[in-house]
């Protein structure tokens, strides 16, 4: 009969701690909503929980846990989607879909470059997504904002 050596589960302490583990993006976010002590309280509830249902029933909690991120997951990609779909509305509403015919000459010259370097037209759209993220971020181009008497919040 073969005896089964377990490894230790990973706490949720260690999950936010470990530097390899956290993504920059997550990093960034973490820091920007902030929540220290709920995080503290959310960790140490699951910890107690799942020490309260014992062995048998941990299954219960974690089949739980994967399904609560899969909603929450989905939910944060559904934002980022419909955030980049408003800014793009936005850009397209106020200044950036009327461009003079310096920079419509400019963008065709870029679209030819790009589509010539012989790359997947998917490659094509990252690197031009690339280097516009890229020249925002050396210009530092302010958010634009909405016209007087408009509503942006929910």
């Amino acid at each position: 009969m073969k005896h089964r050596t377990s490894t230790p589960r990973p706490t949720y302490r260690a999950l936010e701690t470990e530097p390899s583990y956290e993504h920059p993006v997550d990093r960034t976010v973490r820091r920007r909503v902030g929540l220290r002590q709920a995080r503290r309280v959310a960790d140490e509830t699951a910890t107690a929980i799942v020490k309260v249902l014992g062995p048998r029933r941990r299954r219960l909690w974690f089949r739980y846990e994967r399904a609560a991120d899969e909603i929450r997951a989905r939910r944060e990609a559904a934002y980022f989607d419909v955030g980049i779909e408003h800014g793009i509305a936005a850009c397209a509403a106020h200044g950036f879909g009327n461009p003079s015919k310096q920079v419509r000459a400019l963008a065709d010259h870029l679209v030819r470059e790009i589509l010539g370097a012989g790359r997947p037209k998917v490659d094509a759209v990252r690197a031009a997504l690339a280097a516009a993220w890229a020249l925002l971020a050396v210009l530092r181009v302010p958010a634009t904002r909405p016209p007087r008497g408009r509503r942006t919040s929910r």
